[in-house]
């Protein structure tokens, strides 16, 4: 069985209290069509092995999806799965969440596991905050810690986006301790308000509307960690004109459009040095 993996971006993500070892949230989350490509087949003894040009741990978010999956339901056969990394990792773009969900839904098929829907976003939880949305598989609101995924009411306009992804890996865990160093918690409530009407700009396409109301509450503490980061998003705006905003904890900034040839327009005249440009859009199934 082949299956695809697709990438994230927050186009809202603003940050609330801290319980329980994490942070409850609300954010607009676009699922877009930068894909790892996931191999799996039956085999005698379950192994995992990544094709890719960055360095995953042995322990990983596939590995812990397997085992609660044989876990919860008593599963004793075993699977070899070859994952051809394309999206890359510590760029804010749940490359380890989408994983894992594509994962569980493929063994959820593939060892005839009844479960519903429901119950799938349960066991991913378990496995990381993000990996719930990629189980809905396309543009929805996340809430809490991850746990309410919503779909009904999200525009489901299709966007196009011009990433540019670092050549360094950012660590959300200390984006986050920074932003509680910089006393930067926001409201969650406001933060919905303004979600409504950046949803309405997608849903009325317009660009203008849209790039104002975009808003992500980790930028100042991502650029205050890797300050590089801040210096490549201003010099992408000054060179074309165009906002650049960043994807959840960072490093990958991203500029929007309502097409995807605009987008590729942008990839012939931006090129920053180490940098990895991508031209991707919206998907609206999983």
């Amino acid at each position: 069985m082949k299956v695809l993996s697709p990438a994230k971006i927050n186009l809202f993500l603003e940050t609330g209290s801290y319980e329980g070892g994490l942070h409850r949230i609300i954010s607009l989350v676009d699922v877009v069509d930068l894909y790892d490509i996931v191999e799996l087949e039956e085999s005698a003894c379950t192994e995992v092995k990544f094709l890719s040009e960055w360095s995953i741990p042995d322990k990983n978010t596939v590995t812990k999806s397997i085992a609660a999956l044989k876990e919860i339901f008593r599963i004793e056969k075993n699977v070899r799965i070859t994952i051809n990394k394309k999206i890359p990792p510590g760029g804010g773009l749940g490359g380890g969440s989408s994983n894992a969900a594509t994962v569980i839904k493929a063994l959820a098929e593939m060892w005839k596991i009844r479960a519903s829907n429901k119950m799938l976003m349960e066991i991913a939880l378990k496995i990381g905050s993000d990996v719930p949305l990629f189980i809905m598989g396309k543009r929805c609101l996340v809430e809490g810690f991850g746990e309410k995924i919503t779909v009904k009411g999200v525009s489901p306009h299709t966007l196009a986006y011009y990433f540019l992804v670092p050549p360094f890996s950012v660590s959300t865990g200390d984006v986050y301790r920074e932003n509680d160093a910089l006393k930067k918690q926001g409201d969650l409530t406001e933060g919905a308000r303004k979600i409504k009407i950046l949803n309405e700009c997608i849903m009325r396409r317009d660009i203008a509307g849209i790039e104002a109301n975009m808003f992500n509450r980790l930028d100042m503490s991502y650029f205050s960690l890797w300050r590089e980061g801040k210096e490549v998003k201003e010099r992408a705006e000054r060179r074309t004109g165009k906002r650049f905003f960043v994807s959840g904890s960072g490093g990958t900034l991203f500029s929007v459009f309502l097409c995807k040839e605009d987008a590729e327009e942008m990839s012939k005249i931006l090129n920053i040095d180490g940098w990895r440009g991508y031209v991707v859009e919206s998907i609206q199934t999983s």
